[in-house]
């Protein structure tokens, strides 16, 4: 009798966990929090420039984030939504700490859950970056993911195979 395929666990934490934690994160960011990140912001550069060769989406959106949050500290960019600061904030104190969900100290992996939270901020701040950088008159591409395709609830009828030509009535 030939023996059954273990079933495929669902992994132990999925992005929908993450973007609960970047959202409640930056619901409770403070200004202190973002002035911590201004501190450590040579290290952060310098943790990301290390990434440079391997993830270098990660250390681009790492320094845009930087960049936003320290403009904002100076006072500015006032017109860019609080939430989307919050957001970079978070993503960025996140990423300076080495003991996160996957410490960074892991060869191959250690920033991997580090790249998914600057996709995810990256994701939920969008509207505000996008204002920012239209602002500034600086290129979203490299940062941002391109826009998901919307979707249609529109059907094609069943009895149409792809490429047939349509029916004369």
């Amino acid at each position: 009798m030939p023996k059954k395929a273990p079933a495929r666990r669902p992994p132990l934490l999925q992005s929908k966990d993450f973007t609960a934690y970047l959202n409640e994160k930056c619901a409770q960011i403070a200004t202190g929090d973002l002035e911590e990140v201004i501190r450590q912001a040579s290290s952060i550069r310098e943790r990301a420039a290390e990434d440079a060769a391997t993830r270098p989406r990660m250390q681009r959106q790492a320094e845009f984030a930087l960049m936003l949050v320290e403009e904002h500290e100076a006072g500015r960019a006032p017109q860019i939504p609080l939430y989307t600061i919050a957001m970079m904030g978070v993503a960025l104190l996140y990423f300076a700490d080495p003991l996160d969900v996957i410490p960074d100290w892991i060869p191959g992996i250690g920033r991997s859950d580090d790249a998914l939270v600057f996709e995810l901020a990256f994701g939920l701040a969008r509207a505000g970056i996008e204002r920012y950088c239209a602002w500034k008159s600086l290129p979203t591409d490299g940062i941002l993911s391109p826009p998901a395709r919307p979707t249609t609830n529109a059907r094609r009828p069943a009895s149409r195979k792809v490429g047939a030509k349509p029916r004369r009535r």
